[in-house]
């Protein structure tokens, strides 16, 4: 059932519509490329980089660097014909179509797209948010590597601590690995509150995980969770105390308050609520896209999916604006791709996963190929050259495999697992 108000109609003699569109990650991104320059297309966001975060673990072993996983959002806005405002926005009001910015601008839309993602959650546990180093941005992710530097240039003995085993957690201790594993004196402990590692995983990739570590210094700590965060040290539920002379929190994500606080959302914890077709459930002429939409078959928050939702929504307003009906959201079925280091690399699906180093070649292409699509200003090219890991022609042979044993198999040895 289409619930707008005739915008086709009322702009019919005048200007074409105007779009608001507040975030510039891959969701927000991926809006403002999919709408056409003819209509009026501002994005707001108070950050200047867009930034490629499923890489940004690499940041921690300076496998890559920031300017790597970086590109202007401004540069590649205006190239699409749009306008960026380097602003928050500090206020939402769906009734009158404004969003006010956070020097006061008032921006009014004809259509909004949210896209603003989520925030760290510490779960209001003691010391976490002024002692644990956050990993969701390339610039904490640097500081994460930084100060593993400084710890190991000290030539002192040092107790690292990861708070989560999920796809981030293990992310980040392969990049640990890849740098730190013949480091002595150090040790690694990784926390998580079930009693496996990446619980959306096949089980048996908590058991190909732990067999990778055992060689190394690293402790698995299941079944617990943080209690609280010290300065030195931690303590667990099961009263547990480990040192810690850095606290890497991976753990959990959280609404931004915006969506609240701007009547969004009915709580401060949910999600903004959506139908099939992304738009707002009360408000029709908003879409929500990427990890700020709840929808009624719950998604894992994946930059694929945020891809997608972002080019839904506009697409919907291009057609609602043309008096077309709107199309439902249909998540694609991608496998995750998730690398450890130089140890290994896993692409997951549901039920099985295929195992091996060579597969890093193909999270590495969807790197490459985003990133290209995005921003198609040549910051491939620098990529490849300082990657060193694979050729342009590898990522175009990569890129267009499919996901069978068969196929994985031409990029070397695999291992399935259940």
């Amino acid at each position: 059932m289409n619930l707008f108000p005739s915008i086709r109609q009322k702009h019919t003699q005048r200007l074409p519509p105007s779009i608001v569109i507040v975030g510039a990650n891959f969701a927000g991104l991926k809006a403002a490329i999919s709408l056409p320059k003819t209509f009026r297309v501002t994005v707001v966001d108070p950050w200047p980089w867009f930034e490629f975060s499923p890489n940004i673990h690499e940041l921690i072993s300076g496998y890559k660097t920031p300017e790597i996983l970086r590109f202007s959002k401004e540069t590649a806005i205006n190239r699409m014909g749009h306008s960026l405002v380097t602003e928050s926005a500090i206020s939402i009001k769906p009734e009158k179509n404004l969003v006010v910015t956070s020097s006061g601008k008032h921006l009014i839309y004809d259509y909004c797209i949210i896209a603003i993602g989520g925030i760290t959650n510490t779960f209001n546990i003691r010391g976490a948010e002024k002692h644990a180093m956050p990993f969701k941005t390339v610039a904490q992710c640097k500081a994460i590597g930084d100060r593993l530097e400084y710890l190991a240039r000290k030539k002192r003995g040092f107790s690292i601590v990861i708070v989560g085993g999920g796809f981030e957690g293990v992310e980040a201790l392969g990049e640990i690995l890849r740098k730190y594993k013949e480091c002595e004196n150090i040790e690694i402990h990784v926390i998580d509150e079930h009693d496996r590692l990446m619980k959306d995983a096949p089980a048996d990739i908590d058991k190909e995980l732990r067999r990778l570590c055992k060689p190394y210094p690293v402790f698995f700590h299941t079944n617990t969770r943080v209690s609280q965060v010290w300065k030195h040290s931690i303590n667990l539920t099961n009263n547990t105390k480990l040192p810690s002379q850095i606290t890497i929190w991976t753990g959990g994500g959280m609404p931004p308050s915006l969506l609240y606080e701007s009547g969004l959302s009915k709580t401060p914890e949910q999600w903004s609520p959506v139908s099939t077709t992304l738009q707002h459930i009360e408000y029709p002429n908003i879409f929500v896209v990427g990890d700020a939409a709840s929808i009624n078959s719950p998604l894992s928050k994946q930059a694929y999916h945020a891809l997608d939702m972002g080019k839904t929504a506009s697409e919907n307003i291009v057609r609602h604006y043309s008096g077309k009906p709107l199309e439902d959201f249909k998540p694609s079925l991608k496998p995750m791709l998730v690398s450890f280091g130089d140890l290994d690399a896993f692409l997951i699906d549901k039920y099985i996963a295929v195992a091996g180093p060579a597969i890093s070649v193909l999270k590495e292409s969807v790197f490459q190929l985003v990133m290209t699509q995005l921003d198609p200003s040549g910051v491939i090219l620098k990529a490849i050259h300082a990657s060193g890991r694979i050729s342009a022609s590898t990522i175009k042979t990569a890129s267009t495999m499919s996901f069978s044993p068969s196929s994985l198999a031409k990029l070397g040895k695999i291992r399935i697992i259940k």
